[in-house]
């Protein structure tokens, strides 16, 4: 059996799972998470298709904005649920969220500081960007090269800040007893 083969398989039965743990689950968020596995399974198809571009929206469209935007309406209009019972639930789960958190800054104040550069890329200024995209006419690889390599820090701040700032209006939003 082949790579391809294997992973296609391993990708179905992950994939029909996800999808039975859509419907099957009785709390809303748990469905959600699951579909959100569904869809980046089904961008995992696309990938062993070469479909880069379609693979790519669907991570970033579907997974990214509409189900972490749907997450976010479900949890608001969620009624109550006994929150002590679920404030407790995982002990650990400061102390993991807080180790995780010094993880992403120390890394970000590293690539920061020391100015490490993606190599290998020739499209990493404005200008190169302008030239990328004239050169190949518009084309989708020359554009997603220059975004993702010339400008993926100030990309991967603006959905930083977008995420903190939905956060941030859940806060200041929940309604308090």
């Amino acid at each position: 059996m082949t790579f391809e083969i294997v992973s296609f398989v391993v990708l179905a039965v992950a994939t029909v799972a996800t999808a039975i743990g859509v419907i099957a689950f009785k709390n809303a968020i748990h469905s959600a998470l699951s579909l959100i596995l569904t869809l980046l399974f089904l961008a995992l198809f696309y990938l062993q298709l070469q479909a880069m571009f379609i693979a790519v929206v669907q991570i970033l469209i579907y997974a990214g904005a509409i189900m972490v935007l749907f997450l976010f309406v479900v949890t608001m209009l969620a009624s109550d649920q006994d929150e002590l019972a679920l404030r407790n639930q995982i002990p650990w789960q400061r102390m993991v969220g807080g180790l995780l958190g010094l993880i992403l800054v120390a890394a970000l104040s590293y690539l920061l500081f020391t100015g490490a550069q993606v190599t290998g890329t020739t499209a990493s200024h404005a200008e190169s960007l302008k030239q990328a995209i004239t050169t190949y006419q518009g084309d989708t690889q020359a554009f997603g090269m220059a975004l993702f390599h010339g400008f993926l820090f100030p990309f991967e701040v603006t959905s930083l800040l977008i995420v903190v700032a939905i956060l941030g209006a859940l806060v200041f939003g929940r309604r308090t007893n």
